[in-house]
């Protein structure tokens, strides 16, 4: 029993030793002005881990002794050095910033920059802080950057006037294939579930591909969390239509594996407007209670990923799926009456005609990264499922329902497959190069008893090399090339119910015949070449200036190619041309900043020329098909598009702050014929924004960094228009909120009460979808969000 014991008392002995042996270093990883460099890579030894949150880092299981630490993070110099570990230790390691590093664009004050790519970054706190409704919409307060609204719940990005299928949006290096069939169809992102943003200009396209001819909206959500269990919990109302989301982010780190899941659910019902008619075609339509009828809807968001960090390798599996239910305005599948637009005394329901979405991606990203190369290869895979339901009609006396789902008008069933790989090397202190190869494979299958696009498969190809130089202390340099090879086959379709209908109205047989071939097949061979230069001169302390050069390139996409139908969504008959050439573009990009203490500003002047650029041009030639009107055509014309963006910011006397961002945009046509170089469609209006902000409550312990601010988002009439476009009055609309951190105890919480349009103000937004309905903005709205953390 003595010996029992004497081995037990040993033993703990001995544990009591081993664990006093175990120890730990922690602190930050910090660039030159104390901000913490998150995903900094720290190996120490064997081991390694990532700095998380405001760079802090932690690793743990450490022996005395002596200790060989490398510290590198993208864009600065890596850091070596030894530690001798006799106790855990406290050490913040602090970087210096290498010819690499990106551009940086903190919303609260610009830094210097380091390179010529025009790139702002964004964080998920400065999304949730000016969350309206979707993605797009919530980045409108940058500089050159607007939306194209599709109701009350989806919006597509613009940038510089540039829009649809020419911003790019990628996750995690996987761009999201969502947009093909229409400016109609918003993105499938879950805005709540974004970590951060990068917001890229000009000439962009070099290392992103086809559709970043205008930018690319870079969605970064593999960032490597704390150790332990956080989270967080968001909540939102908005009073224009009645939405109601909640949104849940939990994550969960061990030495080596990372969790993540995200799950967010909203529902909203049919929006207000500050108007009780509308003039639709010269008929007066009645908006009764100022409510836009079947505009309601619901997403359910479902996201998690899992994630291992090696020694030399950081891994991430992701899986998301959007769903998407929402009302057509009646008037968004033909011309609106006084029956279909009648209060029906629910304002959230959803009736015929509605869209539904179902967007599916799985994304597995590798890296690979050791002292001064790296390697990385992401593999992606996205289903879009796409339906257009509207109760059964035919223009055709021999047209019968489907025996299966009789009321589904339209099907787009997208499925693609993606592969990356980039390798990345710095050579010294001046020298760094990245190459990378790209391959897509799509297929689009459709169903419906309605016709708008043909069945096809598509193949990309693209490799690209890019090199950053730097030739002195105050000059940089960046080159990039870039070759694409890309084919599209597209199905045939014939419409004997159409053939039959010509025939009866007293149409030939070759007439009838080449109008019931609403699609040939169609096999296309696209390549390019497309090259870029940057230079960026620090020549002062407080100034910088950028010039970027370059071409950039975009894929017809298959509507454009090969559509031949009534497009319901947007009023009109849109009929391809299968002999489109890829849109080519030349940029030129400048970028003037300046900084100092509490004061940044920045000057962009920007100018892009087509070779072809493609759009829907009315054709003056009515449609054959019946109530289908003028028939737009996809064309392509040289085209000129410039503009400059303007940001400012400043701080005064601590307390106050004030933002203005002002674009300026003119492009038109080029023709032989100057009686028709008229202005591109769907281009954005001189427009501004700012905002001020005081801060109030500074030695408060219970309202955190609390802030009041007043704002006013202002456009002038747009006169310069397309053909077939209205011209759109000014307008001027204000609002105002307040943000605060609530501490009350063990509960914390991050509160945003903001109101938009409080004046109620009737303004129409050029660019949105509803406007050739003559349908205005949204009314007055008041709107609530709040965050508690759960760690």
């Amino acid at each position: 029993m003595k010996q029992l014991l004497l081995v037990l008392l040993l033993f703990i002995i001995f544990l009591n030793f081993s664990y006093s042996q175990q120890l730990n270093l922690e602190g930050r990883v910090v660039d030159e002005q104390d901000l913490g460099l998150e995903n900094a890579h720290i190996h120490i030894n064997k081991k390694f881990a990532l700095a998380g949150e405001n760079g802090h880092y932690h690793i743990g299981n450490l022996k005395e002794g002596e200790y060989t630490i490398s510290i590198s993070y993208l864009g600065f110099h890596t850091l070596d050095t030894v530690v001798s570990l006799s106790e855990s230790t406290v050490i913040n390691f602090q970087l210096s910033e290498s010819a690499a590093n990106l551009e940086t664009v903190i919303l609260e004050g610009n830094l210097r920059r380091t390179s010529s790519e025009n790139v702002e970054k964004i964080s998920d706190e400065y999304l949730q802080e000016h969350f309206s409704g979707s993605l797009a919409s919530s980045l409108e307060k940058l500089p050159g950057v607007n939306s194209v609204e599709i109701g009350a719940g989806a919006s597509k990005p613009i940038i510089r006037g540039l829009g649809f299928n020419r911003v790019a949006v990628s996750e995690n290096g996987i761009k999201q294939e969502g947009q093909q069939w229409g400016a109609d169809h918003g993105l499938e992102i879950d805005a709540f579930s974004v970590e951060n943003v990068e917001v890229v200009k000009g000439v962009g396209a070099i290392e992103h591909g086809s559709d970043a001819i205008g930018g690319l909206i870079k969605i970064i959500n593999d960032r490597v969390p704390v150790e332990g269990f956080a989270g967080e919990v968001i909540g939102f109302t908005k009073s224009v239509n009645n939405t109601i989301a909640a949104s849940t982010n939990l994550f969960f780190r061990t030495n080596r594996l990372f969790y993540k899941l995200k799950a967010t659910g909203s529902e909203f019902g049919d929006y207000s407007v500050p108007t009780d008619n509308i003039l639709y075609l010269n008929r007066n339509i009645p908006i009764y209670n100022e409510r836009l009828k079947n505009t309601a809807g619901k997403e359910v968001d479902l996201y998690g990923q899992i994630g291992y960090l090696g020694s030399h390798y950081k891994g991430t599996l992701s899986l998301s799926n959007v769903y998407f239910k929402s009302g057509f305005f009646p008037g968004a599948h033909g011309i609106p009456t006084l029956s279909r637009v009648q209060d029906d005394g629910d304002q959230r329901n959803i009736e015929y005609p509605f869209q539904r979405v179902n967007h599916l991606k799985i994304i597995n990203k590798n890296e690979w990264f050791f002292h001064n190369y790296s390697w990385e290869v992401t593999l992606g895979f996205q289903n879009n499922h796409r339906q257009e339901w509207s109760r059964f009609h035919t223009h055709y006396t021999g047209q019968v329902a489907p025996e299966v789902n009789p009321d589904l008008e339209l099907d787009f069933n997208l499925t693609t497959y993606d592969f990356q790989a980039q390798y990345s090397r710095d050579f010294n202190e001046s020298h760094s190069s990245s190459m990378g190869i790209q391959t897509q494979i799509q297929n689009n299958s459709i169903t419906g008893f309605n016709f708008l696009l043909p069945e096809y498969y598509r193949t990309n190809q693209g490799v690209y090399a890019t090199h950053s130089y730097q030739a002195s202390e105050k000059i940089n340099l960046n080159l990039g090339a870039r070759l694409d090879l890309s084919r599209i086959d597209m199905e045939g379709f014939y419409d004997p119910n159409l053939y039959e209908y010509l025939i009866d109205n007293g149409r030939t047989e070759t007439i009838a015949n080449n109008y019931a071939t609403r699609s040939s097949e169609t096999q296309r061979d696209f390549s390019n070449f497309n090259f870029m230069g940057g230079v960026l001169y620090n020549f002062h302390e407080n100034w910088d200036l950028s010039l970027n050069a370059g071409t950039s390139f975009r894929l017809p996409t298959a509507i454009e190619l090969g559509a031949n139908g009534i497009h319901h969504g947007s009023f009109r008959h849109e009929q391809g041309d299968p002999n489109l050439n890829a849109e080519k573009g030349y940029v030129l990009d400048t970028k003037l900043n300046y900084n100092k203490d509490s004061f940044s500003a920045s000057f962009s002047p920007y100018l892009y020329y087509f070779d072809n650029y493609i759009f829907l041009n009315p054709s003056g030639e009515f449609s054959i098909l019946p109530h289908a009107g003028q028939i737009y055509k996809f064309t392509e014309s040289r085209a000129i598009l410039t503009g400059v963006e303007l940001d400012i910011h400043k701080v005064f006397a601590e307390k106050w702050r004030a933002q203005l961002t002002f674009e300026y945009l003119y492009n038109r046509q080029i023709n032989t014929n100057r009686s028709r170089n008229f202005p591109l469609p769907f281009t954005p209006p001189v427009n501004g924004f700012t905002e001020v902000g005081y801060t109030l409550l500074k030695d408060s312990k219970t309202f955190e960094d609390t802030e009041i601010f007043t704002n006013t988002n202002y456009a002038l009439e747009q006169d310069r228009i397309a053909q077939n476009e209205q011209i759109t009055p000014g307008y001027m609309i204000f609002g105002g909120g307040l943000r605060t951190n609530l501490n009350l105890g063990d509960f914390k919480a991050t509160v945003n009460l903001q109101a938009t349009n409080i004046f109620n103000t009737k303004y129409f937004n050029h660019t949105n979808f509803y406007r050739a309905l003559e349908i205005p903005e949204m009314g007055r709205n008041i709107q609530l969000m709040f965050k508690i953390p759960l760690n």
